[in-house]
């Protein structure tokens, strides 16, 4: 730390270890370059950020651990100064501009300097970059005279005059893509429900339906795919009902258990991990098999080969899947497909297409065994629903009634269906029933005899695209997988702004016993300032209902073992907390945190924007007015007037006014006019304070090594040695590194078995995941999950089909799926293990089933949410719902100077900033669950807690929940008894 006193001025500087050293003229003029420096370091990292939440939003297979662990990635990039996980280009800027737009202040002099470093940095023509200008005001008078005062030239210096050819490519992608983002939802939801459907199975297709015959193949493909558009909406409807899939912050997980329970989303997590896991093997032979018999190259190198591109893919790099990328990639495969199907439409046989094998057509006995991969590779082939959770996060988002993701899932799937019937038909028609018997790779093989070598150019295409980025998709969802289920110790360096950020960490169930969510142990630590010049955090504690809170001063490190061990309800979790300092100001604090529990980011993290120096440069005055603005919370967008800043402070007015003035030409705040309220000029910080970047070398050597605050024998509370042995060896680098990594190198080593040994059939290999999880996965689950969202969804979708969840309707499909089980386990398949196994299969989900229902699934349930938008113009309401229908209730909205009371079932809330409780007085009813939902829905489209405090009170006594522990979102089972539900919100700010 350096502490510099300016002449004649009462100022004392303090600045950061390694920051560069600035003259007195510098820091008093304010130095635009260096401020425009350090907001181009905040628009960079806010575009890598929403990049890489865009670019997540399209795996699917992604789990709330992965998600989380980038995000707190991106986070210590922020705080150590590093270049984030994912360089955003200039492209990049571009796209994003109007997002990031607020953060650029209205300074002529900050914006001429950001053009200037931009030009320096990036090369663009004037033509690409028409989001950059309007962000900046580059076509402005002001700025443009200001930069030629500032650098004595035109700002036309700034774009290059024409792109290299790279750089014309990236900006014609660019602009596509911005075209496919601006597409209607429903064609959005078409596009990557067909897109994501069409994957490898196609290909054994032809193989598994020369048995029976195109024409009866296209039968079975018509009704098992009437079948799927069914599901398909099914989940649709599901996922519409239920709000937190919408907005980013929930997976395919989440919606299983918020609908089933803890029950169903370790079955959907199980099979999840099974379909990926067989579907890498079955990947891997259809791969091998087809470029083996393309190129001459032994099947075992291919194997090999797409096995370390995909390990190098999925664990040291990025797939970096966008829309347009996805939509790209399956409209060529969706492209080849036809022009193969063209080609074998030129050489077809009337012999061939009208070639019939049933039992009654044919007039030969039944013949099971016919009948041994149909079903299974017909449903493999159809398996597209997990595209659901990334359609509905883009479509929902334009269209929260749900019409454009319903119908335009039924059309993607429909139009699957429909390419399926060509291709089986072309295909089957062109080539003998004989030459695809025996066939252990792909239908491409035999094609290649009757069409000739031109099958080689675009069946090896189709064989990368959809087999060797099938392959991929399928390892990353492999590894994220068994990431969620291994121990982790996490490490994360993070700077904590001062109560305006915490972090959560969590168990992995954070479920309480008796089905209460939302009182799991939970810990939410938070920065409260310098105490007696020590950084001094609360520690927020939750479990079981009972919420714990303490506070703690340290100047080094801190370990939470004594704490816990007090606590006799939290030595059954077995957790690991410590905690050391590595830099702290009044503002914010650098923190190393090493715990055995999950880590969230939660609340304002923007930290970029004005630094220490560009603070402490100020006068005396003027920093203590910026600093009261900091705290009134930036990234809400709060505002404020001279008279609210002049009350607090007990200065005169007009000497507030005055100074806000000045702020504002400097482009320290913003100023805006509040033609809704008084007309007054409302007043709000440009930019958060951030503290330097760098950090001394020691750090970075601590770092590096890894090193960790002393621990104890008891670090772990209420493990055995043994269990504690164990989870320090997968918690190890070595393990944290390597243990995901087992299931992939055993499904490759398996492979090579199969490969070696000729034992390996990719079409054997699909039927297998078709009939023993596809069932499970694409029919039954959705038919489960339509059921329970008609009785426990919060949202209302536009159009509700009533026939999708007709009782005879949803029976009908769960037996259809349930019958495909039992029909293989009991007559098509004859070996005892496959048997066996599709019998085990049946009998689990009918269990599962049972089960489901005893722990009340499928029982109503009485959601209350609370909402606030905090996007400009945005609205705050609350909506009851009762069995996915609106419910009146007494509802009390409670001021500080006054109380609204009403009759509702929703209703805008007026005034919500200075709201400071509601509540809601439920009569009795038939819901055997209460849900309160209380949320913000940030400028960037994702969903936080509201701070506060929720109280259940009834005749059988009181539960008491904080919001902010549970993300917002507490179940509690529910007798039907009348209950009064309170939130009180709290560290409100002024309106």
């Amino acid at each position: 730390m350096q502490v510099w006193t300016l002449e004649g001025k009462d100022v004392t500087v303090i600045l950061p270890s390694g920051e560069p050293e600035f003259n007195r003229e510098e820091l008093l003029q304010g130095f635009p370059a260096r401020r425009a420096s350090t907001l181009l370091f905040a628009i960079e990292s806010w575009t890598a950020r929403h990049k890489a939440q865009s670019r997540q939003t399209m795996e699917r297979f992604l789990t709330q651990e992965a998600a989380d662990e980038r995000s707190l990635a991106f986070l210590e990039a922020v705080a150590l100064g590093r270049e984030p996980p994912l360089r955003p280009t200039i492209q990049d800027l571009e796209h994003y501009a109007p997002q990031w737009a607020f953060l650029v202040p209205d300074n002529f002099k900050i914006r001429a300097a950001l053009a200037h470093i931009l030009g320096k940095k990036y090369r663009f023509t004037r033509q690409d970059v028409k989001g950059i200008r309007a962000a900046l005001g580059l076509d402005g008078d002001q700025v443009q005279q200001t930069y030629e005062q500032m650098y004595g030239e035109s700002i036309d210096t700034v774009f290059a005059t024409r792109n290299r050819v790279t750089e014309s490519i990236r900006w014609a992608w660019t602009r596509f893509g911005n075209q496919i983002d601006s597409l209607p939802p429903f064609w959005i939801a078409f596009a990557l429900t067909l897109t994501e459907t069409v994957g490898g199975g196609y290909l054994a297709l032809p193989i598994v339906l020369a048995g029976i015959g195109p024409l009866a193949g296209v039968v079975i493909l018509v009704v098992l795919g009437l079948a799927n558009v069914l599901t398909i909406a099914f989940l649709s409807e599901a996922v519409t009902r239920n709000g937190s899939i919408r907005y980013g912050s929930a997976f395919m997980g989440h919606l299983a258990q918020d609908y089933l329970g803890r029950l169903g989303s370790l079955t959907l997590a199980a099979s999840l991990f099974a379909i990926c896991w067989l579907g890498l093997i079955a990947n891997y032979i259809g791969f091998a098999a087809t470029l083996g018999d393309t190129t001459g190259i032994r099947a075992e190198l291919w194997v090999g080969l797409l096995f370390l591109v995909s390990v190098y893919l999925v664990h040291f790099r990025s797939l970096g899947a966008t829309v347009a990328s996805a939509i790209v990639v399956g409209a060529i495969t969706i492209a080849l497909i036809l022009i193969l199907s063209l080609l074998a439409f030129g050489h077809l046989q009337p012999a061939n297409l009208l070639y019939v094998n049933l039992p009654v057509l044919s007039g030969r006995a039944f013949d099971p065994s016919v009948l041994y991969v149909i079903f299974g590779v017909v449903l493999f082939s159809y398996f597209g629903h997990t595209s659901l959770s990334s359609c509905a996060q883009l479509v929902l988002r334009r269209d929260p009634g749900g019409r454009s993701l319903i119908l335009g899932a039924v059309g993607g799937m429909t139009a699957a269906m429909v390419i399926y019937c060509v291709w089986v038909l072309a295909a089957n028609g062109a080539v003998a029933p004989q030459a695809f018997a025996g066939q252990s790779g792909t239908a491409l093989v035999p094609l290649v005899a009757v069409i000739g070598p031109i099958v080689y150019l675009f069946g090896s295409l189709l064989v990368i695209l959809g087999l060797g980025m099938g392959s991929i998709i399928t390892a990353l969802g492999v590894l994220n997988l068994t990431r969620e289920w291994l121990p982790r110790r996490r490490h994360v360096v993070v700077r904590l702004p001062r109560q305006r950020g915490h972090l959560l960490l969590s168990d992995k169930g954070a479920v309480a016993r008796g089905g209460t969510r939302g009182a799991g142990l939970r810990i939410s630590l938070t920065y409260l300032g310098l105490s007696d010049d020590k950084p001094e955090f609360r520690l927020d504690i939750q479990s079981n209902g009972t919420i714990h809170r303490t506070h703690m001063a340290f100047a080094e490190t801190w370990n939470a073992t004594a704490i816990l061990e007090e606590m006799p309800t939290l030595r059954k979790h077995g957790v690991y907390l410590a905690l050391q300092v590595q830099e702290a100001s009044q503002e914010s604090v650098l923190v190393h945190v090493d715990s055995s529990l999950k880590l969230t980011p939660r609340g304002e993290w923007d930290t970029a924007g004005l630094t220490m120096a560009d603070l402490v440069a100020l006068p005396e005055d003027q920093r203590r007015l910026v600093n009261w603005l900091l705290r009134q919370g930036t990234m809400k967008r709060q505002t404020v007037t001279a008279s609210e800043a002049a009350t607090y402070l007990g200065e005169d007015g007009m000497k507030i006014r005055n100074m806000l003035d000045t702020l504002v030409s400097e482009g320290v705040v913003k100023a805006s006019q509040d033609a809704a309220r008084t007309g007054e000029t409302r007043y709000q910080l440009s930019l958060t304070l951030r503290r330097g970047s760098k950090i001394p070398g020691e750090i970075w050597k601590a770092l590096e090594k890894e090193e960790r605050p002393a621990r104890t024998e008891t670090g772990f509370v209420g493990r055995g040695r043994l269990s504690q042995w164990v989870t320090e060896v997968m918690l190890s680098k070595l393990g944290r590194s390597y243990l995901p990594l087992i299931p992939a190198i055993s499904a490759f080593l398996l492979t090579e078995w199969l490969v070696v040994t000729g034992a390996g059939s990719f079409s054997q290999m699909l039927g297998l995941i078709g009939v023993i999880l596809v069932p499970l996965l694409g029919g039954i689950f959705p038919d489960l999950l339509i059921i329970a969202s008609r009785r426990k969804g919060e949202r209302l979708p536009s159009v509700v089909y009533r026939l999708l969840g007709h009782p005879l309707i949803t029976a009908s499909v769960y037996l259809l799926f349930l019958a495909t089980l039992f029909l293989h386990g009991l007559v098509i398949w004859k070996d005892l293990p496959s048997r066996a196994l599709a019998l085990l299969i049946g009998v689990l989900t009918v269990g599962m089933t049972v089960v489901m229902a005893h722990r009340g699934a499928f029982v109503k349930r009485t959601t209350l949410e609370l909402q606030e938008d905090q996007c400009e113009g945005g609205r705050a309401f609350f909506a009851i719902t009762e069995g996915g229908q609106p419910k009146t209730a007494e509802v009390s909205l409670q001021y500080p100077d006054k109380e609204e009371k009403l009759q509702a079932a929703s209703r805008e809330i007026p005034s919500f900033p200075s709201l400071r409780r509601l509540t809601v007085q439920l009569a009795g009813s038939q819901s055997r669950e209460l849900k309160v939902w209380a949320h913000m829905i940030t400028c960037e489209g994702y969903s936080e807690s509201l701070p506060g405090i929720l109280q259940m009170n009834s005749d059988d006594g009181n539960e008491e929940f904080d919001l902010r522990l549970s993300d917002g979102e507490v179940i509690i089972p529910s007798n039907g008894k009348p209950c009064r539900l309170t939130i009180t919100l709290t560290e409100r700010r002024p309106s």
